[in-house]
């Protein structure tokens, strides 16, 4: 049974409200229109239209999957089109979520180049923190640090999210040295919000867990780094947004041998988008820009 062939024949005939008029728009005989709606009917186990001598309706559960039906169709028969046209010629809209920050420091400039590259996508970059249903809102692709799933959504992975924790060298100063997260509760806190202020850590002990009480919390992790920087405390941060302050030697790692247990930035992809060249070309345009500093960042954990 060929799937869109039955979803095509009962969009036709709900649209048209016949199955004479369904067949003249798809160029079949009745009878062929009529099979395959039933097909469809049997293969969910239910019925999608009303007949009557005189007209044909929607039954309750045609309605429910009427503009499902259409959308899938939209998405198949434009996916079709592109691959035709070729991956050098994609187009049609893109809306894209990214995290504020991850946008700003890593993923803005390697979007805007896949823009100039396909001038014909339209492309509607949001920068937003915290997990979205991207089917609720309409996104095509949305990436998170967030382990949140939802339904009708499609997970792709793309790289692990390194973390540590930071401070200057100027609060370390006269203090004990660290030697395990416990100490934490001696010491200012600076934390993300979204992650909460229950820090995590792995040691050959095992995991540990423990309760800081932030003298800062923000949603900004840039703001977090510059409250580092100015030793205002000890900072839980991914190590992509302190790379340049450690280098300049303007922060350092503590409690090294505690290691942060990864976090997993992933895209999350209505089922119904999935198939979509753009989309899939996107994707393989964010991770071919991406690894090989995920080869670094995996080196500089060895």
């Amino acid at each position: 049974m060929d799937t869109i062939a039955t979803m095509r024949a009962f969009v036709a005939v709900a649209t048209t409200g016949s199955f004479t008029e369904a067949a003249r728009l798809l160029d079949l005989v009745p009878s062929v229109v009529t099979k395959r709606v039933m097909q469809l009917e049997h293969m969910l186990g239910v019925s999608l239209l009303h007949r009557t001598t005189r007209k044909v309706t929607l039954s309750a559960a045609g309605e429910h999957h009427l503009s499902r039906f259409t959308t899938a169709l939209e998405a198949h028969d434009e996916a079709i089109a592109e691959a035709k046209r070729g991956v050098e010629r994609l187009s049609g809209p893109l809306v894209v979520k990214v995290p504020a920050t991850l946008g700003h420091l890593r993923l803005n400039d390697v979007i805007y180049d896949f823009a100039r590259a396909h001038p014909d996508v339209n492309i509607e970059l949001l920068s937003i923190d915290g997990p979205m249903n991207p089917v609720a809102e309409g996104i095509d692709i949305a990436i998170t640090a967030f382990p949140d799933s939802f339904n009708g959504v499609a997970d792709e992975f793309l790289w692990p999210l390194r973390r540590s924790l930071y401070a200057s060298p100027r609060y370390l100063a006269g203090k004990p040295e660290l030697r395990h997260p416990a100490q934490l509760a001696e010491h200012q806190c600076l934390a993300y919000r979204p992650a909460g202020s229950t820090w995590a850590f792995r040691h050959k002990t095992g995991l540990i867990s423990i309760d800081v009480k932030p003298r800062l919390c923000s949603n900004d992790m840039t703001l977090l780094l510059q409250a580092t920087r100015n030793g205002m405390g000890i900072a839980l941060l991914s190590d992509y947004v302190a790379a340049s302050a450690t280098e300049r030697g303007e922060v350092v790692k503590v409690l090294r041998s505690f290691l942060i247990p990864d976090l997993w930035i992933k895209a999350m992809i209505p089922l119904d988008r999935l198939g979509r060249p753009r989309t899939t070309a996107l994707l393989k345009h964010i991770r071919r820009n991406f690894q090989i500093e995920q080869r670094s960042d995996h080196t500089d954990h060895q």
